[in-house]
């Protein structure tokens, strides 16, 4: 697949004066977290592709060449906010999920086990420190957690189905591997099946809509791929085309996703195809990948400051007037890169 749209996309955001000027760009764009206060966030967290794969990649099935293998994801990331320099904190799936709703990866390379799984193994991971969550219910800000073909809320297994090919990966839940969530029934009520007709009615109501939902794909459609879904790696992108193409205008479109509503798509890391970084995170990078701010207005825009997934939770975090978590205390954030309507 020829990457010369998301090439061009990427350098001409970048400038002529190239990754030198970053630094610069990055503070101005933190001075403007003032500037919009969040009434919802919505993230959507999609797998294993740099930016170049799914941004203006060429369909190799196509004998015309010339039909994208990723329409609805390049058209998104060309009318709306895209963060073009932005980063995995390392590699594999895991510890980025981690990352996002912690600030930390905690020190975790692999993808093994949640400690709270009743089946879990030896080397499985827990985790007993404050996190997205706790910030979010100090402050009485509503939010779950969907994850499709889990079978049932709360649901702590590994996988499922459990024989046969993975769609659901415990890997991909992040909040599960945090004791005060795994542990209360409560919160693990807020960790639900994915049904984008739930969702759709959820949304119908701003008053009683989730303010924070984070959404994760199961493998056939977060673009990671899995048995039965995976024929090859044009079919596994254009599978994550199609579900955000039917997924994100019914969220868009929604009444509860306001004027300062933001939905972000973020890809968790670029499958090992590199170990680039930035903003001086500790361990390997997760390599160069892309992120999407989605809002109800604005026009488009497109953002080089250096960011990662700990300016992912800084800029929810600002954005909700709550305290700054572990490596978010000192990250850029995207506010940058989200749209804003400056008629307002």
């Amino acid at each position: 697949m020829r990457p010369l749209l998301g090439h061009i996309i990427r350098t001409a955001a970048l400038g002529v004066a190239g990754v030198a000027a970053c630094a610069s760009i990055a503070s101005a764009d933190d001075e403007r977290h003032g500037d919009r206060d969040f009434d919802r966030v919505i993230v959507i967290v999609m797998e294993n592709h740099g930016f170049d794969n799914v941004i203006g990649g060429l369909d190799p099935r196509d004998p015309s060449g010339t039909k994208l293998v990723t329409p609805f994801i390049t058209q998104l990331a060309l009318n709306s906010g895209l963060g073009t320099y932005y980063f995995g904190v390392t590699h594999p799936s895991l510890p980025n999920y981690l990352s996002m709703i912690a600030g930390d990866f905690f020190g975790v390379h692999d993808d093994n086990d949640s400690c709270f799984n009743p089946a879990h193994g030896a080397n499985c991971h827990g985790f007993d420190v404050p996190n997205l969550v706790d910030q979010l219910e100090a402050r009485h800000i509503s939010w779950e957690s969907l994850n499709q073909t889990m079978p049932s809320v709360g649901f702590l297994g590994s996988r499922f189905p459990t024989t046969g090919p993975t769609l659901y990966a415990q890997k991909h839940n992040p909040f599960v591997y945090f004791k005060d969530i795994a542990l209360d029934p409560s919160r693990l009520a807020k960790i639900k099946p994915f049904d984008l007709g739930q969702l759709q009615a959820e949304l119908a109501s701003p008053a009683t809509a989730s303010r924070f939902i984070y959404l994760v794909p199961d493998q056939c459609n977060d673009q990671h791929g899995t048995t039965g879904c995976n024929a090859d790696d044009a079919t596994i992108l254009a599978n994550g085309d199609a579900f955000l193409a039917k997924t994100v205008p019914v969220i868009v479109g929604s009444r509860a996703f306001t004027e300062k509503s933001v939905l972000f798509i973020v890809w968790d890391e670029d499958d090992f195809g590199s170990n680039l970084s930035c903003c001086g995170e500790p361990g390997i990078g997760g390599g160069h990948v892309a992120t999407i701010a989605v809002t109800k207005g604005g026009s488009p825009v497109k953002n080089a400051a250096p960011t990662n997934h700990f300016s992912l939770l800084a800029t929810i975090e600002d954005g909700f007037g709550l305290p700054r978590l572990a490596n978010a205390k000192t990250a850029n954030t995207l506010f940058g890169a989200i749209p804003v309507d400056h008629g307002e």
